[in-house]
């Protein structure tokens, strides 16, 4: 098995389900543009999109799987913006034109990936993560209304799970803490 490093940012958290256990397919964009999709069982409770990362990765060889994921520091989150597109134009390369912020946009989509994720209507409500640089903004992943509300759903429900364990860990450790005293 071939170990990796990366650094870049989560794109796109989504939880599925595989031999009956949940996990989580990242998709990550490296600093270099590269897009790898990994795979992990449980996600840090810090880790949310845009989020800039170390991450380790093992080539399983069908598949990536993520053996060790830290947040980056010195590199800005990214923010993910709603974003109504209006119009796509595809000629020579691809322009999708567009609001975020209530401010007009238009910016061209190379990518094949990105251009692949465009819908098919407009005008179409979607969530971009943008990045800025010199040349201007630059997008990294466009996700759909029903993809950011499973992913925006699965991370409540997980939420409360993690906050039952710990309450109920808490009850198991008094009645622990019950059963020792009784025999002092």
């Amino acid at each position: 098995m071939e170990e990796r490093k990366v650094t870049g940012y989560i794109t796109l958290i989504e939880p599925r389900t595989r031999r009956g256990l949940i996990e989580y397919r990242l998709r990550i964009v490296t600093l270099g543009g590269e897009r790898i999709t990994a795979y992990i069982r449980e996600l840090p409770p810090w880790l949310k999109l845009g989020t800039p990362a170390d991450i380790t990765v093992v080539d399983t060889g069908d598949r990536l799987l993520v053996d060790r994921l830290s947040r980056k520091s010195g590199l800005p989150e990214l923010r993910i913006a709603p974003t109504i597109i209006d119009e796509i134009t595809r000629e020579t390369f691809t322009v999708m034109s567009g609001r975020m912020d209530d401010k007009f946009f238009s910016i061209p989509i190379l990518d094949d990936y990105l251009v692949s994720r465009l819908p098919d209507k407009v005008p179409s409500k979607v969530y971009c993560i943008f990045s800025k640089s010199e040349g201007g903004l630059r997008i990294l992943e466009l996700i759909s209304e029903r993809e950011y509300r499973i992913f925006t759903n699965a991370k409540r429900i997980l939420n409360k799970i993690i906050g039952n364990e710990k309450k109920i860990n808490e009850y198991v450790k008094g009645l622990l803490e019950d059963y020792v005293k009784e025999f002092d």
